[in-house]
């Protein structure tokens, strides 16, 4: 008899889980907008252009920041996990010479991200030309996450950045 128990309990427990009524742990789409409106310092009143959307059980929220115009992008799993954040800052007028080293730009993503320099030296810098601007990408990664940064040459505003989970 206890066997007959037991195999139908473990037949119940395997069936919760596969039709996925076993749901704790898991964020709606409202929650994940939420946390990403909180990872930006912002709230709902201070963006504009929002867009949310869930596909395969990633939630992806965009907006605008209204008073800078920044773009910021979310993926988050359907477990509140953040998987990708990035964030586009309005590029500056000024196309001048570039008058960073590869070292300071370095230095202007360690003072922005709050990181270690051996972390962000460990990785790349490299000077490219976009849309008539000289603009430095450094790229690293830590234990969870890859960074990649887009430092304007010529005035050192960090004009874009992105996080993504390695997963």
């Amino acid at each position: 008899m206890k066997k007959i128990v037991s195999v139908i309990v473990m037949a119940a427990v395997m069936f919760t889980l596969s039709t996925g009524a076993f749901a704790a742990g898991t964020v709606t789409l409202s929650q994940a907008y939420a946390k990403a409106l909180k990872s930006a310092g912002v709230t709902s009143s201070q963006v504009t252009a929002v867009e949310k959307d869930s596909d395969d059980g990633v939630y992806e929220i965009e907006f605008t920041k209204k008073s800078n115009g920044a773009e910021y992008s979310f993926e988050y799993s359907r477990y509140g996990v953040l998987l990708e954040k990035s964030v586009d800052f309005n590029r500056v007028k000024n196309t001048g010479a570039k008058s960073l080293s590869k070292s300071q730009a370095r230095t202007k993503v360690i003072s922005f991200g709050n990181f270690r320099r051996s972390t962000v030296e460990s990785g790349t810098c490299t000077l490219k030309k976009d849309d008539g601007q000289w603009i430095y990408k450094v790229r690293f990664s830590t234990s969870s996450y890859y960074f990649e940064y887009e430092v304007h040459a010529a005035t050192g505003k960090i004009l874009e950045w992105d996080k993504t989970y390695r997963r």
